[in-house]
């Protein structure tokens, strides 16, 4: 089962500090994807649904089986129109990315989709990792040292070095890292400190669960049970480390189903 931290209230939050979630499931390189030629099957496929094609490029150099491709290795990039879901394909993954996640019911469904188109029109190989991230952001409060405002937040076991009324010196940033393992899966919980244009400094939980184990493209169904799972697990985590009262204020309702 996945990693339990506790029981907790069944419920969703109307003002979650979710800012993203993202699933890649990486395979063996396919030489193709290294040109726009190789990933038109796939945006064609997703053209309706993800209009906006763009590419980007992975930083430093792509290693293909036992060659190095000189350059960066391009990711092709599909965007919705409303520019909260994006599709990533590379030589080595593909993927779903929001800022605006709601329940894992829709994201399942939405990554379904382009799981489906990949298997249809590129044929991969079976899965090397898959992963689900969900990113939290929570405000550090005006003044860098302080920290008070965090403590009414977070247990102080995931505050770490600043998880302090006021630290004596001026904090710029800060990170740590917990690793966790279920019998077959891992558990990666990154914390810290981070600087953003908008809000100053915030506080980061970020917490990665993945396997290594391979999983096929043909039926689709144990992959989508993993990402639950994930899912549940990555929810058990978070309400552990995140105090009661501040949930309270986050606008909890009680989860429709299991879409949530």
């Amino acid at each position: 089962m996945a990693l339990d931290f506790g029981e907790h209230a069944d419920v969703v939050f109307d003002k979650a500090p979710l800012v993203n979630v993202l699933s890649q499931v990486k395979f063996p390189p396919i030489l193709s994807l290294m040109s726009a030629a190789g990933a038109a099957g796939f945006q064609s496929a997703l053209g309706q649904l993800y209009p906006d094609f763009q590419v980007a490029d992975q930083p430093g150099a792509a290693l293909i089986g036992p060659n190095v491709v000189a350059g960066p290795a391009p990711v092709w990039r599909m965007t919705d129109e409303s520019h909260n879901w994006t599709v990533g394909l590379a030589a080595d993954f593909i993927s779903l990315e929001t800022p605006t996640y709601t329940n894992i019911g829709e994201f399942l469904d939405r990554f379904t989709n382009a799981l489906t188109a990949l298997h249809r029109t590129l044929r991969p190989s079976d899965s090397v990792r898959i992963g689900l991230r969900k990113v939290n952001a929570f405000p550090f409060g005006a003044d860098k040292g302080d920290a008070s405002e965090l403590l009414a937040i977070l247990r102080p076991e995931v505050l770490g070095m600043v998880g302090v009324p006021r630290f004596p010196a001026t904090i710029t940033g800060y990170y740590n890292q917990l690793d966790l393992r279920d019998d077959v899966n891992s558990l990666v919980v990154r914390c810290g400190v981070q600087s953003d244009e908008t809000d100053g400094l915030r506080f980061i939980l970020d917490m990665d669960y993945f396997t290594e184990r391979r999983f096929g493209f043909d039926d689709l169904e144990p992959m989508r049970d993993l990402l639950q799972y994930f899912s549940d697990g990555i929810t058990s985590f978070f309400h552990w480390a995140v105090l009661d009262s501040y949930k309270a204020n986050l606008g909890p309702h009680p989860r429709p189903g299991r879409t949530a």
